[in-house]
């Protein structure tokens, strides 16, 4: 009998089992920890508003650092899924968006240097390989896992002024009031 093939998505996370990288119990703020330290890259969580149907999480890269943002939520571990998603993307290595309208552009990030542009990847469903995939490595990090207990939120930041702007505008694109949480 043939052995299954592993998808990219398990070799990942057998990778991250394997270097100590997962933490056991889960806990999401130790894993993105170590994910920096292993990336040598920064990772902020931010969160944004959004009504419902929107999309759900997005990931920003700047120069120095990775946003990962999603939307504010009263599930503690529906917000967990989406920056793992979102993480997922990064880890995998995901570039396309998907989006490449210029009426996206100018509607969201007027004011925007192009090259920050073609780093968000926003999306509103899992229509391409890359979001079944970044689903995936969401879900397999949680199935498994028992969470910490007493986690109650993803641990947020403010992020610098520019990718600010970002989010805003795409949470007035969205239809979202800043600072409301999803209805």
């Amino acid at each position: 009998m043939k052995k299954a093939r592993r998808t990219p998505c398990e070799l990942l996370i057998e990778e991250l089992e394997d270097g100590d990288v997962l933490p056991d119990p889960f806990d999401l703020d130790i894993f993105v920890s170590r994910v920096e330290k292993r990336r040598a890259r920064r990772i902020r969580l931010v969160a944004m508003s959004a009504v419902r149907n929107a999309p759900c999480g997005l990931y920003i890269k700047s120069k120095t650092t990775d946003f990962l943002c999603y939307v504010r939520s009263e599930s503690p571990l529906h917000q967990c899924h989406i920056v793992l998603h979102e993480l997922g993307h990064l880890l995998l290595d995901h570039h396309d968006s998907g989006w490449r309208s210029e009426e996206l552009h100018n509607m969201l990030l007027p004011d925007l240097d192009p090259e920050m542009i073609k780093s968000v990847l926003c999306r509103n469903g899992y229509t391409n390989p890359a979001e079944d995939e970044a689903e995936a490595f969401a879900d397999l990090i949680l199935a498994p896992r028992v969470l910490t207990p007493g986690l109650n939120i993803v641990s947020a930041t403010e992020p610098p002024p520019d990718v600010a702007d970002v989010i805003r505008n795409i949470e007035r694109a969205w239809g979202a009031q800043a600072g409301r949480a999803r209805d």
